[in-house]
């Protein structure tokens, strides 16, 4: 089954899914700038349609307990537009965290997770269908980040859930791949995100034999990288037998992203990136793989309730 915010469906019912999305997010207290404060608003939902129409039908929604994260927003999102969405637990990078995680042990941190799957999250029972995006630096994973990944790898193997991850600039992968995986958790249950953006197919090799999936999931942000090129590394990636261990997305975190405000949205992933790797050759059978069902199994949760 698929935990959503309006409670479980079957894993074959997710369809094509964007896999690290931000729908109500405030990320301001670290950013400085109300470009990245969003929340329920007829820009979102404008988009979101827009999202839909292209042919999408869930989303999995990351901002986790450190992000702004509202799911009574997402909720709404969801009965009003007629998307699947996936909300999460977790914490991010260490300067969004919580005072109290500088001297936390790591039971106190799954404790909360816990309690999230247990008994919903904010008296609003709904419950998260992830951890994530727990994140590292882009030249380590500090003490406090290596407790809240030590943490979701023990409550997502009790739960049988995935953990999605942060990449600062798609680096520290095989760290964060070697920290989970020792730790209990399934390799096919891990996402670490944003590998795209590391633009090195060696290293994808790499960080993909440990058994875990890779995010290209900042696709649209194009002045870290060209689409084209990840359209590029993505047919290669095929060609080299991989397309079960990829998945997309575009990490909308700021409203300049959106449409609306001139950038690509929520969509470029189905407005760009698949029209792209059909260009390039990539079959309809491996771009469904990293749409849709590589999301049904990553996020298909053994009934433990």
């Amino acid at each position: 089954m698929i935990q959503t915010v309006t409670g479980k469906i079957p894993a074959t019912e997710l369809g094509v899914t964007m896999v690290h999305e931000h729908l109500s997010v405030n990320l301001a207290g670290v950013r400085h700038d109300e470009d990245s404060i969003f929340a329920y608003s007829q820009l979102v939902l404008d988009e979101l349609r827009r999202l839909k129409e292209a042919g999408v039908k869930s989303v999995v929604e990351v901002s986790c307990i450190d992000m702004g994260r509202n799911v009574e927003d997402l909720r709404s999102y969801s009965e009003e537009i007629g998307l699947n969405i996936i909300c999460s637990t977790g914490f991010y990078l260490e300067c969004f965290h919580p005072a109290w995680l500088k001297d936390a042990p790591v039971s106190k941190i799954e404790d909360v997770f816990r309690s999230e799957f247990g008994d919903g999250i904010d008296g609003t029972g709904i419950k998260p269908g992830v951890i994530g995006e727990v994140a590292g630096e882009k030249t380590q994973i500090t003490p406090r980040e290596l407790k809240v990944m030590e943490a979701a790898a023990h409550v997502a193997s009790e739960r049988g859930c995935a953990v999605t991850t942060h990449c600062q600039l798609g680096q520290q992968a095989p760290e964060q791949a070697e920290l989970l995986i020792s730790n209990g958790m399934n390799p096919e249950k891990v996402i670490l995100g944003h590998l795209d953006l590391a633009n090195d197919i060696d290293y994808y090799q790499r960080v993909l034999s440990y058994g875990v999936n890779i995010g290209f999931d900042t696709c649209g942000k194009v002045r870290y990288l060209a689409d084209e090129v990840r359209a590029d590394n993505l047919a290669k990636l095929v060609s080299l037998g991989y397309a079960g261990q990829v998945v997309l997305s575009t990490d909308i975190s700021r409203k300049s992203y959106m449409h609306a405000n001139g950038g690509y949205g929520y969509t470029d992933v189905m407005d760009r990136i698949v029209p792209m790797l059909r260009e390039r050759g990539v079959s309809e059978a491996a771009i469904n793989t990293m749409l849709i069902d590589n999301p049904a199994r990553i996020f298909d949760i053994e009934e433990t309730d």
